[in-house]
């Protein structure tokens, strides 16, 4: 998409207001690559997967909870549940009539929906504190 990422390089290097906050993370394969045919990507982050789907999921978890400040759940997690999605997707796409063609070229809308309802289905609420703490009290003996 070097359209799109010289749109928001352009945005954070010469906007204003929020547009100057704008981030990006740059996808690929090996490192340095982009070198050769970008040299504006100064301040950009760049994950480098190996082709490797694991590795691509890692470096977009470590980007987004760096950029969030949160503490998300680790790669592992992460990647687990993506695997969990995608089998789930599949058979209930299939159960609607899908083909794996159908599947393959699902519009991102259509796959938006498809997990906006997995994770409703399969979220588990929060504990709240008082719970954490009740669960993790201690007895002497």
């Amino acid at each position: 998409m070097p359209l799109e990422l010289g749109i928001d390089v352009g945005c954070r290097l010469f906007g204003r207001g929020q547009n100057r906050l704008k981030r990006c993370l740059v996808l690929e394969e090996q490192r340095y690559r982009y070198q050769a045919a970008i040299s504006d990507l100064s301040g950009s982050d760049i994950g480098v997967h190996g082709r490797s789907p694991e590795a691509l999921v890692t470096e977009v978890r470590n980007w987004l909870n760096s950029q969030a400040h949160v503490q998300a759940p680790g790669p592992a997690r992460v990647w687990t549940a993506f695997l969990e999605f995608m089998s789930d997707n599949f058979d209930a796409l299939k159960e609607r009539g899908f083909s794996d063609l159908d599947i393959e070229n699902l519009q991102v809308g259509e796959l938006m929906n498809c997990i906006d309802k997995w994770v409703s289905a399969t979220r588990t609420p929060p504990r709240d504190s008082a719970s954490k703490k009740a669960g993790t009290k201690r007895t002497a003996s």
